[in-house]
Order: structure tokens, then C-alpha cells, then sequence
């Protein structure tokens, strides 16, 4: 590392970095790792969620445009992400 950047990342060996403040009552360290945590929740429950949905609603037309059944649509979704699940939630 540089002495630049040991300097930027300084800030973590400050005893005030992890003093709770009165006025929120979480100190600067705590409201990091809830930032990080959200980001690692969205990333690890929300996005396969969110591309499972988005994976439905394109199944729910067949080639020619008109609605299919929903339990088609919902079988050949689950049929790509038992194919691939890291890929389908990406």
C-alpha cells in the first residue's frame, strides 16, 4: 500500500470511528456495517427474488403473444433456475 492510501484507510484505527454518538446512538463503524449488511441481504435474498419474478413474467407469453397458463410459465422458471441458479439470479 501507499502511504496514501494507509492514510485514506486511517480513519479505522481512530477510537472515534467506533464511539457511539448520542445523537443517533451508533457510531460511525455501526452505521458502515449496516450499510454492508443491507448491500450483502439485497445481493444474497432480493436479486434471485426479483430475477425469479422478472423470469415468470416472461414465460407468462408464449411465441405468438397470448398469455400461457400460469403454471406453465411458473414450471419452465423453475426449470432454468434448477439449470443454472447462479446465472438466472445474476
Amino acid at each position: 500500500f501507499s502511504s496514501k492510501q494507509l492514510a485514506t484507510m486511517s480513519f479505522l484505527f481512530d477510537k472515534s470511528y467506533y464511539e457511539i454518538s448520542p445523537k443517533n446512538g451508533c457510531s460511525p463503524f455501526q452505521t458502515m456495517i449496516a450499510y454492508l449488511g443491507g448491500s450483502a441481504f439485497q445481493t444474497v435474498v432480493d436479486n434471485p427474488v426479483t430475477a425469479y419474478r422478472q423470469l415468470v413474467q416472461q414465460y407468462a407469453k408464449g411465441l405468438d403473444g397470448k398469455a400461457v397458463d400460469p403454471a406453465i410459465a411458473r414450471a419452465e422458471a423453475n426449470a432454468v433456475f434448477k439449470n443454472a441458479p447462479v446465472s438466472a439470479s445474476l
